[in-house]
């Protein structure tokens, strides 16, 4: 299992530097659905999306450190908080060379940095106008779980799981977790070659409602009306968890504190990025 560098830099002519894919990184065209937590359609555009969680082999590479309760390099890293995800996000961006999606500057504040240079407030930012890895939207990360175009093409883009009908063939769940995470890529894949979008861990998404209506027109939902103990979504289903909290149409919500520095043991994240 090759779980690594993502992105390699190549010099052009007149100092242009082309990025190359490596194959931890599949391509999901976008598309329009309607997701399961909403009655509006809404649009996906072309990403980028990890094939596997983000594993602790991944993090240490770029963080030095690890933070998980359950050790082992090519399991998925937890017991991270919301920000620290986001700090990773931007460590591996600039290390590839990409401009960072997040202004961490001020602590407990965030900001999204656009390509052309402004900085705009988390609740209206643009996506489509980012380069770095980022967390997947909550529309995002339910379009590549189901299985995106490739899966509406096939007529699979409504298994109940990410991939198949059978939980026992795409999640670690509680009663065959041994009561921990598991390495990652172990069950099968879904249409798109992602992995683990259903069981062994909550993937955070980058919204923040506690429920789940997002307004007509939007992709997303930033509300951040309580800034000490903000609202996180979360998706998939866990290693702790019963096995219909891993299918698509399961959601939830994880709160921390701005100022907090424990994660949880039952979340971790996948990276995305807009192309």
């Amino acid at each position: 299992m090759s779980i690594g560098a993502i992105f390699i830099n190549k010099k052009l002519k007149g100092n242009k530097t082309m990025k190359k894919k490596f194959k931890d990184m599949i391509f999901v065209k976008g598309g329009k659905y309607t997701p399961c937590f909403t009655d509006d359609e809404k649009k996906v555009f072309d990403l980028e999306v990890c094939r596997y969680l983000t594993t602790q082999k991944m993090w240490l590479e770029v963080m030095n450190y690890n933070p998980s309760k359950f050790e082992g390099i090519y399991k998925p890293v937890d017991s991270v908080t919301w920000w620290e995800a986001l700090e990773f996000c931007n460590k591996l961006s600039e290390k590839y060379n990409l401009e960072p999606v997040y202004d961490l500057s001020k602590k407990g504040i965030l900001m999204i940095n656009q390509l052309d240079g402004e900085k705009i407030s988390p609740d209206i930012a643009d996506f489509k106008k980012t380069e770095g890895f980022r967390l997947p939207t909550e529309v995002e990360w339910e379009w590549f779980a189901r299985g995106g175009q490739v899966a509406i093409d096939k007529g699979t883009f409504d298994y109940k799981y990410s991939g198949s009908d059978n939980v026992d063939e795409v999640a670690w769940y509680d009663k065959i977790s041994n009561g921990e995470t598991q390495n990652v890529g172990t069950k099968n894949p879904n249409q798109l070659g992602l992995y683990d979008c259903s069981g062994n861990i909550w993937e955070m998404c980058y919204d923040t409602a506690e429920d789940e209506f997002i307004p007509d027109g939007n992709l997303y939902i930033y509300e951040d009306t309580d800034s000490t103990i903000p609202i996180r979504r979360i998706r998939g289903g866990s290693w702790a968890n019963f096995d219909f909290c891993s299918s698509i149409d399961s959601s939830c919500f994880e709160r921390w504190d701005n100022k907090s520095t424990n994660g949880c043991e039952i979340i971790g994240f996948r990276i995305v990025r807009t192309i």
